[in-house]
């Protein structure tokens, strides 16, 4: 069965591949490679009664569709897009940065980054309407006391600043950005986790969801926060409340989140079923699920 589940993770990898990486003109023999290995990794898992690696390629056999529906484009923007819209699909579509590294920060920037000023938009799905007297936040699963606030409420409990670097996943790194919000781990002293409570299943609109392990969540520069250099956050960066964990990845900083899931057993997110690494460590690159082995 490890075999068989290493091959599964091989194809998965190999049509990721087809797709980020198709030459200009040849994209749609890209995706026409990548649904038959997609196609393969899913009769494969089903065989082996594999039922995580099953949906992760039925969930790409999915994307796939709609990535090549003219109904459903991609769209990467930058902060000064008027649109505000983002749609990213996969990795393929990298945003212009800029190229040359200030000297102060040769130390900040981990491999395989570039430094850009602006701040591209990048998300998945659209952008949700926010009315402050229906919205809530709210904490649950394993805990003591399950909470729920509305954004009165939890404003109240912050806010401190905290700065930090953004690195995202796509390549691009930008320093020196100045939040502010309320610690994670002050949500949590509220909401008392059980013992057996080890990870947490962030929840945005639309059923997005993250997976973070729950020590994450408790660390001083873990926020969420509604602010940045001074500014409430713009919608397209998630307005009215954004996760903010600077030491990983940046898809694991959830835009318009609503709600925390404790779990005893981790539970992978949008991205993570989609080909994204589990833990999202820039430092080591931790990129692709593929690298998990």
């Amino acid at each position: 069965m490890g075999n068989d589940r290493s091959k599964i993770l091989k194809l998965l990898e190999t049509a990721d591949n087809f797709v980020k990486y198709a030459a200009p003109g040849r994209e749609e023999r890209g995706v026409k490679r990548a649904r038959k290995r997609y196609q393969d990794a899913a009769t494969l898992a089903l065989r082996i009664g594999d039922e995580e690696l099953h949906a992760r390629a039925t969930l790409r056999l999915q994307d796939l569709e709609r990535k090549v529906d003219p109904s459903e484009t991609a769209d990467v923007g930058l902060d000064d897009d008027p649109s505000g819209n983002g749609r990213v699909m996969g990795l393929s579509s990298l945003p212009q940065v800029d190229s040359k590294l200030p000297e102060h920060a040769a130390d900040r920037v981990p491999p395989g980054q570039r430094v850009t000023s602006r701040w591209p938009v990048l998300h998945e799905g659209p952008i949700p309407r926010f009315d402050p007297a229906e919205w809530r936040f709210t904490i649950g699963g394993l805990t003591q006391r399950p909470v729920e606030l509305d954004y009165e409420n939890l404003k109240a409990l912050g806010p401190i600043e905290m700065h930090s670097d953004i690195h995202c996943v796509t390549g691009w790194t930008k320093l020196d950005n100045i939040w502010s919000g309320v610690p994670t781990k002050k949500l949590l002293e509220l909401a008392g986790p059980k013992p057996e409570a080890n990870f947490v299943s962030v929840g945005a609109s639309f059923g997005y969801t993250a997976n973070l392990p729950l020590a994450v969540l408790h660390e001083a520069d873990s926020i969420l926060a509604w602010s940045h250099n001074g500014e409430d956050l713009k919608p397209k960066h998630g307005y009215p409340l954004r996760l903010v964990v600077p030491k990983l990845y940046f898809w694991k900083s959830v835009k318009w989140v609503r709600s925390f899931e404790l779990l005893d057993s981790d539970r992978r997110g949008f991205w993570e079923m989609r080909g994204y690494h589990n833990e999202a460590d820039p430092w080591r690159e931790e990129r692709y699920s593929y690298q998990e082995r």
